[in-house]
């Protein structure tokens, strides 16, 4: 996944008020952890902005449409997108919009749950796997491979190819979780609630924002910049972007 580097914007918002997650509630990792986390690697919450048509292709696990909140006025959409902070601040305002964001930041939280309890049952189980084997037992060769010799058993060992060795990178897109944000234009309101969600913190989780459309043109296929996208580790992310 590719990712942008962008000029800061010398102001940094904070992180909107909300009531506590129960995945920081349980997770009360202690002050240095983020250190640690540098080191781990993070199951990825990728979100992502968007027109509503064409859909997100893949499909992401959960989509949003935002088209339903109010949308800011005239003079404010032809200035700025929703990457602006003062756009995010018009957005803000509005109760609904609050409202919305609280609720998809829940469905969100709910699906991490699911998933990491899902990877732990599967870690449970590899683990009951390997408990089998016992590390004192010595392997007893067959008749068989007693009969080859080295030479043959070297001759036996096939290496694997890129399609064996692609199973690792399945495993790595298993552990992500792309949420699609869409509204009409995929320019404003859809842009801003997902710069708005990346702001809060996501404990345990790596956070990756991607605008799909921000800067494409109405009516034009045609777009003045190319996808826009970047992350950060440990689950809050600043916001890099000019106003205009």
């Amino acid at each position: 996944m590719s990712s942008s580097k962008f000029a800061t914007s010398g102001r940094e918002k904070s992180s909107p008020s909300s009531s506590p997650s129960p995945i920081e509630e349980n997770l009360n990792l202690p002050d240095y952890a983020q250190n640690v986390l540098q080191d781990v690697d993070l199951p990825v919450l990728i979100l992502i902005s968007h027109r509503h048509a064409p859909p997100l292709n893949p499909r992401p696990q959960l989509r949003f449409d935002v088209r339903s909140l109010p949308n800011p006025p005239k003079h404010i959409r032809d200035a700025l997108n929703g990457t602006s902070w003062r756009l995010q601040e018009w957005m803000l305002s509005d109760a609904m919009f609050g409202e919305r964001r609280d609720a998809i930041r829940k469905e969100i939280e709910e699906e991490m749950t699911r998933m990491t309890a899902e990877h732990e049952k599967i870690d449970v189980l590899n683990l009951g796997q390997d408990a089998k084997w016992e590390p004192n037992e010595v392997p007893r060769e067959t008749p068989e491979e007693e009969a080859l010799s080295d030479e043959e058993q070297e001759e036996d060992y096939t290496i694997p190819n890129e399609a064996d060795s692609s199973s690792g990178e399945s495993d790595q897109d298993a552990s992500a979780l792309r949420v699609g944000i869409f509204c009409a234009m995929g320019r404003h309101r859809s842009v801003a609630m997902v710069e708005v969600l990346a702001q809060m913190s996501w404990p345990g989780w790596q956070v990756e924002v991607q605008h799909r459309d921000v800067f494409k043109k109405r009516d034009s296929g045609k777009k003045s910049g190319g996808k826009q996208s970047r992350g950060t580790r440990g689950g809050v992310i600043p916001s890099h972007f000019e106003d205009d």
